[in-house]
Order: structure tokens, then sequence, then C-alpha cells
């Protein structure tokens, strides 16, 4: 009933179509955060031989292997190379780092996107892509929620604040403060 209301939404009004949650992958994110995992948590997927450690890019991979049929590499970096590899990353900021705002990313948003974040801990890598999360759609409420593990809360759904900064780490010298920020997005389908 749900999957026929949203094909009817969206062939009357397209736009919508970026805007609705897609049932099946939301599901799925409500299903693991049930399962009340803690941010680097053991976590056996199904048809896994051993637990895989719960951090944000396994929550992804998770998410994406399981409605979409896509496995992704381990690592937050390691999927936003591979999502750019495949022509389908679309950086956001621009040189002077603003981030834009909600109903900038809800214009351009689909259920499923990956969602990359630069500089939430001291990277040790280039580019320095150090957090990833799901788009899953608009809540309830209108909102903009997303999926994923975080640090200081666990495997979860959570609402996007793209302005937000989130994490971060001592800059030049120790002296100034590199805050984590949202710098791209990926659409693998």
């Amino acid at each position: 009933m749900v999957r026929r209301a949203m094909l009817i939404l969206t062939a009357v009004f397209p736009a919508m179509a970026w805007a609705v949650s897609e049932p099946a992958l939301m599901a799925e994110a409500q299903a693991l955060q049930a399962q009340g995992i803690g941010y680097g948590g053991s976590f056996t997927p199904p048809g896994e031989g051993s637990p895989w450690r719960m951090d944000c890019s396994n929550a992804a991979r998770y998410l994406l292997r399981q409605t979409r049929g896509v496995e992704l590499p381990r690592t937050a970096s390691e999927q936003y190379n591979f999502v750019k590899r495949h022509g389908r990353l679309k950086r956001v900021g621009g040189i002077f780092g603003g981030v834009p705002d909600t109903d900038w990313w809800a214009k351009r948003l689909r259920a499923g996107d990956l969602i990359f974040w630069e500089h939430t801990y001291r990277p040790q890598r280039k580019p320095p892509v150090t957090h990833v999360m799901v788009y899953l759609g608009r809540g309830e409420r209108g909102e903009l929620l997303m999926a994923g593990s975080q640090n200081s809360r666990g495997v979860g759904i959570y609402k996007l604040k793209p302005r937000v900064p989130y994490g971060g780490h001592g800059g030049f010298l120790g002296l100034f403060k590199k805050k984590g920020k949202i710098v791209a997005y990926g659409r693998l389908n």
C-alpha cells in the first residue's frame, strides 16, 4: 500500500520522487537501529561468517547491500573514491567551504545517496573523507533523515543538519580547530 501511494505521488508530482523516503531502505534502517548497536559494536550481517565493527562505513555498506545489492568498500574514504570512480560524486561547498542549507539538500538528495564528511577526526589520507551516512528521505515531520553510525550514539537514524559541524581536530600547530563538515554526496543508482 505504501509503495503504491509513493508511485502515485511520484507520477503526479515528479519532484516528490526526491523527497519521499523509500520504504525498504527506511525499514532496513529501522531494523538495524532496533539492534541497539553502539558505535564500533559487533554485528554479524546475514550470510557473513564473522562480525563487522559497526562504524559509519560498515553501517552504510550493510544498508546498501541489503536494499540495493551494492557491495561497497570498507571505509568512508574508499566509498567516496568508489562513487567518484563511477562518476556519481557531487562535491559541495566551493572554494571557501560554505555548506548549502537544508532546502538545497532536500532538492537534490534521493533515498540511498551517500553523504560524505571531511575532518571529523584527524585523517591519515587524501582526500580527508572521514565519515559517511546514507540518506533516507523525509521523515513524518518533513525533516531530512539519514542512517548510519555516529560515535556518540551508535547505529541509528538521525536528522541531517548540513550546516552543523560534526567532530573535528586540531589544525595548524594545534592552534586552529579544523571542523568536520559535509563535502559531497554520491549516488549509486
